[in-house]
This record gives structure tokens, sequence and C-alpha cells, in this order.
């Protein structure tokens, strides 16, 4: 790792808010918590959202699960605000894993997808039309991206191989 980099971790690590979250018990496991539950609605909705589309709903309209983009919506948020926190006690530890950064693209790639879905198949099903052919395709991507996030989120407590602080 550069040594600039190094400065860098360090001066963060050693910043009161990043200490506090690192060596007091409860803002380190409410992070978690949060990151956890806000993951959940995230991705749980994504889900949910991604199987509709692919029909496994067949009994219901599919614009009636237009109410998952908001609790998705909700879930971002306690996701991206504990996300930060836990990154703020441990940067090096995530900054310097390359599964993170897998982590962040497969994210944004799932964010994009559903953002996807949302202004072309559910404005198609909102207005009584077929959804346009790519719709699938897009759900079934969007899955696979949900699982890398998963998966990389996961995979982030077993392959740091810097960590600074203890």
């Amino acid at each position: 790792m550069n040594a600039s980099f190094t400065q860098l971790f360090t001066a963060i690590e050693q910043s009161s808010p990043s200490v506090w979250m690192r060596e007091e018990t409860d803002p380190y496991f409410v992070a978690l918590i949060f990151h956890a539950w806000g993951m959940a609605l995230l991705v749980g909705g994504g889900l949910v959202v991604c199987l509709a589309v692919l029909g496994l709903a067949r009994s219901s309209a599919l614009h009636r699960f237009a109410g998952f983009f908001v609790v998705m919506k909700i879930g971002a948020v306690f996701a991206v605000l504990s996300g930060f926190g836990l990154l703020l006690g441990y940067p090096a530890k995530a900054l310097t894993n390359p599964v993170f950064v897998v982590k962040l693209v497969c994210l944004v790639i799932a964010t994009l997808c559903m953002r996807w879905l949302a202004r072309h198949a559910f404005a198609a099903a909102g207005q009584g039309l077929p959804l346009p052919p790519a719709s699938r395709r897009v759900a079934v991507l969007a899955l696979l991206f949900w699982w890398g996030v998963v998966a990389g989120g996961k995979l982030l407590l077993y392959t740091n191989s810097v960590l600074m602080v203890s």
C-alpha cells in the first residue's frame, strides 16, 4: 500500500469519530444492525420486484408491486448511512479490499437495472401495456447483481488483507 494512503487511513482511524465507532460497543453494532435492515429492505425489495417482473406472481398485476420501490429507498437510506459509519470505523479494511469494490459495482448495476424496470416495465404495466421485451432480461440481470451485493457483503468479513487497527 502506498505511503500516502497509509497516512490517510491512519489519520482517519485515529480520528475521534472513527475511534468512537470502533471502540465503543454500541455504535458499531447499531450500525451493523441498521446496515442489515437496510440491505434486507433494499435487496429484498429488489428481489420481489424482479420476481414479479419474471411472472412469479401472475395472479397480481405488476403495478401493484410498485410500492416496493419506496421500501427499497428507505432501505437504501439505512444501508448508506450505516455503511458510512462502518466504513468510518475501518476504512483501510474496506477500501483496500477488491471485494468491497465488486460489492459497490454490483450495487450500482443492480440499482440501474431497478431504475430501468421502474421507468419502463412498471410504466408500461401501469398503463395496461405489455412489458417491454427486455424486461425479463433486465430482471434476471438485476437478480444476479443483487446476489453479487449480498455475496460481496458476506465475503468482506473474511477477505481483508489490510487491518491497521484491531
